[in-house]
């Protein structure tokens, strides 16, 4: 099994994905020629971790929140500081049970903004991957922050002018999922740190699992 499990319940999967569809498809801002832009989001991730008997851990995120003061723009969004330490003290008074464990932000793209033609074209890109900019801050509230940042998530959201029949399916050796809703086309990528290493965690030590989704711990090849 993985050194590093990340299981999403279904109120996370459900904010998640509705805050990166919201942003992507409802108008906030439009460019002078009336073109309407996709916008990134972002929340913070809550839940606990449970060492198994193997040695793999597991990161649950039970719940997940979406940060409506942060400054959302088409390549970036950035968070307030305030708005975490609020959700913090919330969190530690009616929930002590849960704990920070990092958070998530959105990918948008289309082919009218960005000129990626297809779902393979983004693949090939690698553009549902972290980028520099998200590893960098990832560090910065590592570092600077002192959080206990433990899990990163990026949900990519793809628009195509005709819906696509496509299976869904775990990318990455498992730490990506992807699947389709409507004319659009998701993926949902994972990323463990551990202990005081801030570089990426190899994909192939990291599984994503999703049980709304039919991704589920049982589907995965358990060898001790």
């Amino acid at each position: 099994m993985s050194n590093s499990i990340v299981s999403l319940s279904e109120q996370a999967f459900f904010t998640i994905i509705t805050a990166a569809l919201e942003a992507f498809q409802v108008d906030h801002s439009k460019l002078e020629d009336g073109t309407e832009i996709h916008l990134e989001t972002f929340g913070n991730l809550w839940g606990h971790e449970t060492a198994l008997n193997n040695g793999a851990v597991v990161y649950h995120v039970t719940s997940a929140d979406v940060s409506t003061s942060a400054s959302r723009e088409k390549t970036m969004v950035t968070p307030k500081d305030e708005a975490y330490a609020l959700k913090s003290n919330f969190i530690n008074y009616f929930f002590p049970e849960l704990k920070y464990l990092g958070d998530y932000h959105s990918h948008p793209y289309s082919f009218a903004q960005d000129n990626v033609k297809t779902e393979l074209d983004l693949e090939r890109q690698q553009l549902y991957h972290f980028s520099t900019g998200d590893f960098n801050s990832v560090k910065y509230e590592q570092e600077e922050n002192n959080k206990d940042y433990r899990v990163g998530l990026v949900v990519t959201v793809y628009q195509r002018d005709e819906p696509t029949k496509r299976a869904d399916q775990w990318m990455d050796d498992l730490s990506c999922i992807r699947f389709q809703y409507d004319n659009l086309t998701l993926w949902v990528k994972a990323y463990v740190w551990a202990g005081d290493d801030y570089r990426k965690r190899a994909d192939k030590k990291v599984n994503l699992i999703c049980p709304a989704l039919g991704f589920a711990l049982r589907n995965i090849k358990v060898s001790e």
